[in-house]
């Protein structure tokens, strides 16, 4: 049984961005998708299951892009 919520998923994006594991512009999106996703959650617009559900889904779409290589200057 895994212990996995939609806030553990919110940080999982998070540090994707932060080691540049993930496309900075997708991750935050996605990081805000989750967010709101917690938001309905809490208040009983979405089930458990549903809000990780989403949340697992939106990670994989964060993870499916690397960051763009830096603007020339």
């Amino acid at each position: 049984m895994s212990n996995d919520n939609p806030q553990a998923v919110l940080r999982r994006i998070r540090l994707a961005w932060s080691t540049r594991r993930s496309c900075g512009l997708l991750a935050v999106a996605a990081g805000l998708r989750v967010e709101r996703v917690v938001a309905l959650a809490a208040a009983g617009r979405l089930s458990a299951e549903d809000a990780l559900r989403m949340s697992l889904e939106v990670e994989a779409v964060a993870l499916c892009l690397p960051p763009l290589p830096a603007a020339p200057c």
